[in-house]
């Protein structure tokens, strides 16, 4: 009876340390790329030049994440933000055009947010700006840029799984 309940006691053990094992070992933390894992995640993106576009069309995160979103605008002369869209083309297209009439003391953002998951603040040209928020459920999510003109043009994808 002892040796039975000694080797049931080895393979608890047993299990339980190759359960550890498979959780721990990945880095926490401080990722500036597009990988999603269970920490807080820091992704940089920035515009592209003089271009209307940003210089990664494609995030990844995952659900819940805490993530900040530290966005470079490497225009010399153009204004330009990071705005998360909860919803798809339709509401992103409402958001830039209520954004037109906004001007840029509201960030070319519309006063009715409930479409807007993140946004960082409107960066002028060589600035940086950052938010800070909480990764949505499950999905595919719009980012765009709101500043007059820019989307449809300026726009990429938030993959959260």
């Amino acid at each position: 009876m002892k040796t039975l309940f000694r080797v049931m006691a080895i393979a608890v053990l047993a299990v339980m340390a190759m359960a550890l094992a498979a959780c721990g070992g990945g880095s926490s933390g401080g990722s500036t790329g597009g990988s999603a894992s269970s920490g807080p995640v820091t992704l940089e993106i920035g515009s592209k030049g003089e271009e209307l576009a940003f210089d990664k069309t494609e995030l990844t995160v995952a659900p819940g994440q805490t993530v900040t979103l530290r966005f470079k605008n490497n225009s010399a002369v153009q204004q330009h933000n990071w705005i998360l869209i909860k919803g798809g083309d339709a509401e992103a297209a409402a958001i830039a055009n209520a954004g037109l009439s906004a001007g840029p003391a509201a960030n070319y953002l519309p006063a009715d947010k409930s479409n807007i998951l993140a946004e960082t603040p409107l960066a002028n040209g060589g600035e940086t700006v950052e938010v800070t928020f909480t990764a949505p459920a499950a999905g595919s999510y719009l980012f765009i840029c709101t500043v007059p003109g820019h989307y449809p043009l300026m726009q990429g994808k938030l993959i959260v799984k």
